[in-house]
């Protein structure tokens, strides 16, 4: 059973306002008792008639349907409905939904151009749409028989048919630091003029902080001016970004009723934000002097565009452009999200770490950035050693420079060349100058230079060393030239005689300042030492040393001859020495001894225990040549013995037991010593017979020049 009728407000509210010339659809539903939505009910639609009385009935539910409208007494009843005139209607509650063209408040196109959505129409529900040409109020009764409660059988509805429309707002956007914006609301009837003093709402129902500028709050409400419009000021408070979504409500006053229209727009507060970074292309560490690349990324990270973007970069002191980069550089615009890059060549005077600054602004909507990009700018080390080898060099060696150039910077160093400045006194024998090309960090490269020392001195040698945008390194090592010079003493007699002993010293000496080396000494007699050669080996022989060889010789020659030594150290130094030497003849010695009492006579026997002399005349007779000092020797036999001895001259004798020995002496030629030497009688062998010897020396070297003996008789 039916228990209740009402109107369905989310279609249409009880009471409502229409544009003229604009249809209105209202929707009611019948339940049961249980609240249910009630199908096939009749449902009569009646406009309230009186002279004021505007509208007429468009359509009804189901109008087009044919058979008898319920209640019937023998039959179900249909969907059929009827539109009996202009005022009358009647339909039937639906046995299912259906979905119906909508048009309240507007036709079937909105104001922006899209189809209206359509209203569905579901079970235990009936609709009615009506329309009015001129302004006014259509008084609706929808009246349901079935009900029989006559307070709950009928429902009444108000449409107010107002000539007025509404020009709301469009949706804004507005680009910070902008942060007020004026929204216009203008009241007009068909014709197009104001409708002055009707007082329009607004209300800011979420979004960032804002407030109508008139009431500091976010609900404002104006009347509108002659022109029918009424203007609201939003003011964001705190400058964010975001949507408000704003109601305005234009409420017309019509026939003591108010017609509310209202619409929600949106304001979008949206920044432009810039972000700015920079990164250089493909090293961590740039090198000096050597362009680099740097790419300077800018972003526009917020939600509208910047505009007149310029771009600033700051290098620091030491940091340069390459290539024609120029600033402040012009962006343009940089829509949101939209990243712009630019590539710049930078160089660098000096090694270093350097901080470079970006700034990105805008000069529209005061969007700014700044970043920094580090870099640090390295260079490579030019560093040179020379070493001299050896330090010390004798005339004529090769000496050998050894230059080691060294890169002991982070950075490589091109076109790396060395030069030797050669002293004067080094004959070059190698190119002066090499290239070495690129030295990567911490590399070394090695190149030898090569001379002849030729003049003895004290020498400084110095390698430079140059690489592109390095200064030139210099390094320098002391070479000493040193020099043997040999200095030769050769002594030894001027004469000697035939058969006699030269006994000769050589004597070397190296005068200089450098090592003789591999000395050799070879010395030659000549014909009157039989031309005997005889090599020394000296080795070698440093500054001031000196080396001393005895050797001799026999003259084998009568006559003069020259006896050589030659010192030779190689090429480098040398000497030779001479002296003359004259060989002569022996003299003609005649030696002869005899035996005589003390008294000088001729006794012949002597007895044990008596003293007798021995008399010896040595004489140069028949010479051509002064003796040489000579000295005599007497041996004596065991029966014998010494007593003393004289000479005529003053040459004395000495001896003891059965040895005697006479001091130097020389003889003139034809010239004549005498010696007397007084013996004593020991014992008498068993013969009686002893032999008393003596013979001539030359002192020099002992030979013998003569000799001569005595016999004597000894008895008991």
């Amino acid at each position: 059973m039916p228990w209740s009728v009402e109107i369905d407000e989310r279609v249409s509210p009880t009471i409502d306002c229409n544009p003229v010339r604009t249809q209105h659809t209202l929707v009611v539903t019948v339940r049961d008792q249980c609240g249910n939505p009630l199908p096939g009910q009749r449902v009569e639609w009646s406009l309230s008639r009186y002279p004021q009385a505007v509208g007429d009935i468009v359509a009804v539910d189901d109008q087009y349907g044919s058979g008898r409208i319920a209640p019937m007494t023998s039959a179900s009843p249909g969907n059929n409905g009827n539109k009996i005139d202009n005022q009358y209607a009647v339909s039937v509650t639906n046995y299912g939904a259906e979905l119906i063209d909508a048009g309240n408040n507007h036709p079937y196109v909105g104001r922006e151009g899209v189809r209206l959505p359509d209203i569905t129409v579901s079970r235990g529900q009936s609709w009615l749409t009506i329309t009015s040409s001129r302004e006014g109020v259509t008084d609706l009764m929808v009246y349901v028989p079935a009900l029989r409660d006559g307070t709950k059988h009928k429902i009444w509805a108000k449409k107010i048919w107002a000539d007025f429309d509404v020009e709301f707002p469009e949706n804004a956007v507005n680009t910070l630091p902008d942060v007020d914006h004026s929204f216009l609301v203008r009241i007009f009837r068909s014709d197009g003029s104001a409708i002055p003093g009707q007082t329009v709402d607004a209300e800011i129902l979420d979004g960032p902080s804002a407030v109508f500028e008139s009431s500091s709050r976010p609900t404002a409400s104006f009347m509108t001016d002659a022109n029918g419009v009424a203007e609201f000021l939003v003011h964001n408070t705190v400058g964010e970004t975001g949507v408000n979504r704003i109601r305005f409500t234009a409420n017309g006053h019509f026939y003591g009723e108010i017609c509310p229209r209202s619409v929600i727009v949106t304001k979008q507060w949206r920044q432009a934000a810039l972000e700015v970074s920079c990164a250089y292309l493909g090293c961590a560490e740039a090198i000096v002097n050597r362009p680099f690349e740097k790419l300077i990324t800018v972003t526009n990270t917020g939600d509208a565009p910047a505009e007149a973007v310029v771009l600033e970069d700051q290098p620091d002191a030491g940091l340069a452009f390459a290539g024609g980069s120029a600033f402040p550089m012009d962006l343009g615009t940089i829509a949101p999200g939209q990243t712009v890059t630019r590539s710049v060549q930078m160089i660098a005077e000096t090694a270093g770490a350097y901080t470079n600054r970006v700034i990105v602004s805008s000069r529209t909507s005061g969007a700014q950035a700044e970043n920094v990009c580090p870099i640090e700018v390295v260079a490579g080390v030019l560093e040179i050693m020379k070493v001299c080898e050896p330090q010390v060099a004798n005339v004529g060696s090769e000496v050998t420079f050894v230059v080691t150039v060294t890169n002991s910077g982070r950075g490589p160093l091109e076109n790396v060349m060395v030069v030797d400045d050669y002293p004067a006194g080094i004959e070059p024998t190698s190119q002066n100058a090499a290239t070495l090309g690129t030295l990567a960090p911490g590399e070394s490269k090695q190149v030898i230079f090569t001379g002849i020392a030729e003049q003895p001195g004290r020498y400084t040698n110095t390698a430079r060393a140059r690489a592109d945008g390095s200064p030139e390194q210099t390094s320098s090592c002391d070479l000493q030239v040193v020099n043997c010079r040999l200095e030769m003493d050769l002594v030894g007699p001027e004469t000697i005689y035939y058969g006699e002993q030269a006994n000769f010293t050589v004597r070397v000496t190296n005068v200089g300042d450098g090592p003789a080396e591999g000395c050799m000494v070879r010395v030659t007699t000549g014909n009157c030492l039989g031309n005997v050669v005889r090599d020394f080996n000296i080795g070698p022989l440093g500054p001031g040393e000196v080396w001393t060889q005895d050797f001799a010789g026999r003259g084998s020659g009568i006559g003069q001859c020259t006896v050589t030594a030659d010192s030779n150290c190689g090429a480098r130094c040398q000497d030779r020495v001479d002296v003359q030497l004259d060989v002569t003849g022996l003299p003609a010695l005649q030696v002869e001894m005899t035996d005589k009492g003390l008294d000088g006579s001729e006794e012949g026997i002597f007895r044990v225990g008596e003293t007798f002399i021995y008399r010896m005349l040595v004489e140069n007779d028949v010479g051509t040549e002064a003796t040489p000092n000579m000295h005599v020797e007497w041996r004596l036999p065991p029966e014998l013995e010494f007593v003393s001895g004289r000479s005529n001259r003053e040459a004395t004798v000495t001896g003891t037991d059965q040895l005697a020995r006479s001091e130097p002496f020389g003889l003139k030629v034809n010239q004549v010593i005498t010696f007397e030497l007084q013996v004593r009688v020991l014992s008498a062998p068993n013969n009686g017979l002893v032999k008393t010897a003596a013979a001539v020396y030359r002192s020099s070297d002992n030979a013998e020049l003569a000799s001569e003996s005595e016999s004597s008789t000894l008895k008991n």
